[in-house]
């Protein structure tokens, strides 16, 4: 008798089991949903994305190195502008060699179309290479 129950029982589950298309949201929820889930990651990701940049051009440009280097030796704004020339008169990749070589600074490398701010390099140059 048990044989014969559980088929019946089974099939009385079954009954109330919804079947196709009788679903209570269409494929426009479904899609509502998708789109909703989609948006939350790609900004997520963009955000992340935008973030792990910003962090990488801080970290590794070597003219903001050279920024915080004019900040740390307190060079006003003349010392800064006669700097950056230098940098560009060499083409320097990294600006920041300004502070730590002085080969940079000698009269010959340098030129005689620097002539006449000699001066002004000779006082920078002592500032920034002055034995403390």
């Amino acid at each position: 008798m048990m044989h014969l129950l559980c088929p019946l029982l089974l099939a009385e589950t079954n009954a109330n089991a919804p079947r196709p298309g009788d679903w209570r949201f269409g494929w426009v929820s479904v899609g509502i949903l998708a789109g909703i889930a989609l948006s939350i990651i790609l900004a997520a990701w963009l955000t992340m994305s935008l973030i792990k940049a910003r962090q990488k051009r801080i970290g590794n440009s070597p003219w903001r190195l050279f920024k915080d280097l004019v900040a740390a030796h307190e060079l006003n704004h003349r010392e800064r502008n006669l700097l950056t020339r230098l940098a560009h008169h060499f083409r320097l990749e990294q600006p920041a060699a300004l502070f730590v070589e002085p080969a940079w600074w000698e009269a010959e490398r340098l030129g005689p179309s620097w002539a006449r701010r000699s001066a002004d390099l000779e006082k920078l140059r002592r500032r920034l290479f002055a034995g403390r």
